[in-house]
């Protein structure tokens, strides 16, 4: 199994680094539990700090980052202000049920959830805790193989990868989540780490024995439509289940190449983003997956469609694509400033919020209008917030 191979090559490098190493390696470990317990610093200018997603929690903005940072803005997007956050580790991506219920993940396993718009969080998962309940539901499968069966061998082969995440600790990233239609939350990341809660975020059941990924690849996103839930990521992994009480089955697309986003739209198709500018479109459940071309040719990682119908994809390369006719056709926006992107969502006002490494940008509905005429010039402004 792919991860499995991975640990050897680590341990098998340990003599060659030398003795001299090992104590820092272990001063690693130790910063990164303590991430765990460190509240998130505050800081000076939060606009400029790195983000890696922004959601609305209705009329409210909450984007999340670097480090453990958390903000909100109730003007959209005009101010922000940095919320309370008990770990210090980057958080990857946020999900609000409500105006006032959401969740965040990030790295270490993290999971915080908020009662309160974004205000606050708490901490309900982290990856030691992961790693266990991953152990428990390994050798529960395992008890209940007939002996010699392919289940048997499977059993034990989750088992020592759960013994695995055991050992190295809390040093596995989460990447994103989502609100199944059978009322759970589910949380994805590295290595085919994958949870679920029915209960908000109280207890939490490892869901990595359902799925089949025998290599244990990384789901980089979960994509839901109607009842339809996927999970996708590296090599182009693609799970599916035509509802969320079904049995998940493997899914193919043409191309291999990781996916990295995707994007429901309220139509009816979804659409997966990824690797090279590469994007593909289902028009409803169990339609298969159509390319669609796209004018760039680095990673598309975020996706976002307007009240008005428009839908706008975001790239690594600062790139902003739009397509009017429901994600079948793209052209670039002129942009006066651009950065790495990460996540975009649209305020209450009609305004565009980009997050990514450099910050927060924002485009009023007149700056998006300007940026999409087809021989304008690319509008003045002021970027970052």
């Amino acid at each position: 199994m792919k991860n499995v191979i991975g640990v050897t090559r680590r341990v098998a490098l340990l003599p060659a680094m030398g003795v001299g190493l090992i104590y820092p390696l272990a001063q690693a470990a130790e910063r990164k539990v303590k991430a765990l317990e460190t509240p998130a610093l505050k800081v000076a200018r939060p606009t400029l700090a790195a983000y890696q997603a922004v959601t609305r929690a209705d009329k409210r903005l909450v984007a999340v980052g670097e480090r453990g940072l958390v903000v909100y803005s109730d003007d959209a997007g005009q101010s922000w202000k940095q919320a309370s956050v008990p770990v210090s580790c980057t958080l990857t991506a946020v999900r609000f049920a409500d105006a006032k219920r959401g969740w965040a993940v990030g790295n270490m396993g993290v999971v915080l959830t908020t009662d309160d718009a974004g205000e606050s969080w708490r901490r309900c998962l982290d990856g030691q805790t992961a790693a266990q309940l991953s152990l428990v539901a390994a050798r529960a499968q395992l008890e209940a193989s007939k002996p010699g069966s392919d289940a048997m061998a499977q059993g034990n082969l989750l088992v020592e990868d759960a013994q695995r995440l055991v050992a190295e600790g809390a040093d596995k990233p989460l990447l994103d989540l989502a609100f199944i239609d059978d009322g759970s939350l589910w949380v994805v990341g590295a290595f085919g780490m994958a949870f679920s809660s029915a209960d908000g975020g109280r207890s939490w059941k490892s869901q990595i024995h359902r799925l089949p990924n025998p290599e244990g690849l990384s789901y980089y996103g979960l994509a839901q439509r109607n009842r339809e839930c996927l999970l996708y990521g590296e090599q182009g992994l693609l799970v599916r289940a035509p509802q969320a009480v079904e049995p998940y089955t493997a899914d193919t697309l043409p191309s291999n190449g990781s996916l990295f986003g995707s994007l429901a739209l309220r139509e009816g198709p979804l659409m997966l983003l990824g690797l090279r500018g590469k994007a593909w479109r289902s028009a409803e459940p169990g339609a298969p997956w159509a390319a669609v071309q796209t004018p760039v040719d680095a990673s598309l990682v975020a996706g976002t469609q307007l009240t008005d119908g428009r839908v706008l994809l975001a790239g690594v390369a600062g790139q902003l694509l739009q397509s009017h006719d429901g994600g079948q056709h793209f052209r670039p926006l002129a942009l006066s400033d651009r950065f790495p992107f990460t996540g975009l969502t649209e305020a209450e006002d009609g305004s565009l919020l980009l997050v990514g490494m450099r910050g927060i940008m924002r485009l009023t509905a007149n700056e998006l209008k300007t940026a999409a005429a087809p021989s304008s010039p690319a509008p003045a402004r002021k970027s970052p917030v």
